[in-house]
Formats: structure tokens, C-alpha cells, sequence
């Protein structure tokens, strides 16, 4: 993957996350019901010990189950074909496994308390660390409706900065619990990487979830519905399906280029050291020239860069591969996405 994809609200970075795929023991018992959509089995220690109160669920959604005080799990998987199961608890690793390399079988899940030590210091919740990175998190993760969905135990979230190189790293010891009253959802969080090159101006994350029903008003469905039609999901939906010009999306390739009304380098470096002389001179009566002002409010009034559409209404082909049941996105600079509905 060469670029970014560019929505009408909402600019992502994309990224490849490499997921590490913890120890899984797999081991058949029983019949194999070939026609069977149930997933069994028990979660232990590589030592043999029952490991109670395990999370296990289809990531992404609302099929879940809890291990039993022998490690025993049963969980149904409805309809479902494809998907990853967790298997998670707090202290403990986290397992990831592909569904439909389960169904129909019992398996053993091998998983073992957590004893890494986190090699950059962490830093602890304080108030000073919430004004710092919290809302940088906040605005990150849940985005800009922070007043319908909240992370109801975000405290227990700890914060490592590299300030030499700029770079933040988020752990979140517990799952975290995040409520969606518009959406009428509890989602509980199992956050395995969160980190955000400040240099780079990246920021990326990975974890695994599932939802819980809190609410069943009247107006739910239609919060829903609304939350879902033109959103990343729905593209990669629609776009998996063949579907985007159905849905309604229209992709173009677009390219950031320079502004030829922002200051040059050569005018930036004027400013630059006209502060840098009156900081060392302590001197704040040094002569602002017009020069330097009309420098200074083309700095102001304008971007570095302004995008450019190089072609309207790509077709699917040319910016995703298939191979087998797969797709792949493969382009470069930007697509930007825009949903007509």
C-alpha cells in the first residue's frame, strides 16, 4: 500500500499493522460436525491450569461467551463464516485465531499471564498527563462526538513519551469500557497497540472488541443506520461487494502539491531568524519590516500543501488487487472518497 485514503470528513492514515499471533494450541476431540456452528473447547495455562472469566468473542461484533471456572467455552457463531476469535483477559495475552479454521471443532487455548516488562518507562495518570496526551488520545480514538461516547475507564490508561524523537505509546492495562449512548452500545476494548509519531504525524492503533446492547430506544436503528451509511466500513463493504457506485461513492485520485501562495524556504528562514536574533538578544524592539509581516500572514492564510485531483471516477481495478477471496488496496498518493448520499 502506497497512500492515504481521504474521506469528505475524515482524513486516515493508513497503515499495516502486523498482528502477532499468540500461542494457539489446536487439538481436535470428539466428532467434527462439518455443518456445525458452535466453537468449543477450553482456555488453560501452558501449564495445564483453568483459566475462568476468558472473554471470548468474534471481533468486530455482538457474538460473545465468558470461559467457565473449568476453562470450559461454548460459543455460537451464528451465520458467521469468517472473522477472528479472541480470547482475552486482562493480565493475560491475548489470543487471536481465524474463525473458520474453529468452527465445528473443539479446541484447547493456551494462554499465559502477562510477564514483559514495558522497556520505556510508563508514565502514571496524572492530571498533568491528561492535559498533555489524554485529549490527543481522545480526539485520536473515539474522534469528535465526545459527548455521546466517552471511555468509561479511561484513568486507567498509561502514557510513555520518548520526547527526544517525539513519539507517544498508550497502554491500557484493563479492557477498556466504552459506552455509545447515540449508538445504544457498550463496547469493551481490548487495546493492543496505540502509538503516534508526532514527526511523522502519524498515528496509528490496533485492538479487538465487541458490543453489548445498552439501550433499545426508538431511535436507535435509525442513529445507526446513520453512523454507518458513508463510513469507512461501508466503503470496504461496498467496495468488497462491487458495490460502490450502487452505494453511492465516487473515488478519485488526488495528490497533495505546494502551494505556490505559501512562503518559500527562503522566506520562512527570514522569520526564523528575525526570532531567533530577538530571542537572543533579548531585544523585542527589533524592526519588523513590511517584508517580514507580508511574509507572516502568507504563513497564516495559507496551507503548505493544496490537493489536487489528477482523475474523477476511478474504477475498482485501478486501485485494488484480488487475489482468491481477498482484496488489497494498492495506489498511491491519496483516494479521495466521496459519498454522494
Amino acid at each position: 500500500m502506497h497512500g492515504e485514503i481521504l474521506f469528505l470528513f475524515v482524513n486516515l492514515e493508513v497503515q499495516i499493522f502486523h498482528v502477532r499471533f499468540l500461542q494457539f494450541l489446536f487439538f481436535f476431540f470428539g466428532t467434527l460436525f462439518l455443518y456445525s456452528q458452535t466453537i468449543s473447547g477450553k482456555v488453560q495455562t501452558e501449564s495445564g491450569s483453568a483459566i475462568s472469566n476468558v472473554n471470548v468473542y468474534l471481533d468486530g461484533t455482538k457474538v460473545s461467551s465468558v470461559s467457565n471456572g473449568d476453562g470450559s467455552f461454548q460459543l455460537d457463531v451464528q451465520a458467521q463464516k469468517s472473522g477472528n476469535i479472541i480470547f482475552q483477559k486482562d493480565n493475560y495475552e491475548t489470543s487471536i485465531f481465524p474463525l473458520e479454521k474453529a468452527i465445528g471443532k473443539s479446541v484447547k487455548v493456551i494462554i499465559n499471564p502477562i510477564s514483559e516488562i514495558e522497556e520505556v518507562v510508563i508514565i502514571p495518570y496524572t492530571e498533568q498527563a491528561y492535559k498533555d496526551f489524554i485529549n490527543y488520545f481522545l480526539d485520536q480514538f473515539i474522534g469528535f462526538d465526545q459527548d455521546d461516547v466517552r471511555i468509561k475507564n479511561q484513568r486507567t490508561l498509561k502514557f510513555s513519551f520518548d520526547k527526544k524523537n517525539q513519539f507517544l505509546k498508550v497502554k491500557a492495562p484493563q479492557t477498556l469500557v466504552i459506552e455509545n449512548k447515540k449508538l445504544g452500545y457498550t463496547i469493551q476494548y481490548n487495546l493492543i497497540n496505540f502509538q503516534a509519531d508526532f514527526k511523522a504525524k502519524s498515528t496509528s492503533y490496533l485492538g479487538t472488541s465487541f458490543f453489548k446492547e445498552s439501550s433499545f430506544r426508538k431511535d436507535i436503528t435509525l442513529n445507526r443506520m446513520n453512523a454507518y451509511n458513508g463510513s469507512m466500513m461501508h466503503f470496504l463493504r461496498s467496495l468488497y461487494n462491487n458495490e460502490l457506485e450502487k452505494e453511492g461513492f465516487i473515488v478519485n485520485h488526488a495528490k497533495r502539491i505546494p502551494n505556490p501562495d505559501y512562503p518559500t524556504e527562503a522566506e520562512l528562514q527570514r522569520l526564523t531568524d528575525h526570532f531567533e536574533i530577538v530571542k537572543a538578544q533579548k531585544n523585542s524592539t527589533l524592526p519588523w519590516t513590511d517584508e517580514l509581516e507580508a511574509i507572516a500572514q502568507k504563513k497564516s492564510k495559507n496551507s503548505e500543501f493544496v490537493m489536487a485531483i489528477l482523475k474523477t471516477k476511478m474504477k475498482e481495478s485501478e486501485f485494488t488487487k484480488r487475489q482468491s477471496d481477498r482484496l488489497f488496496l494498492d495506489f498511491e498518493d491519496l483516494l479521495q472518497v466521496n459519498y454522494q448520499k
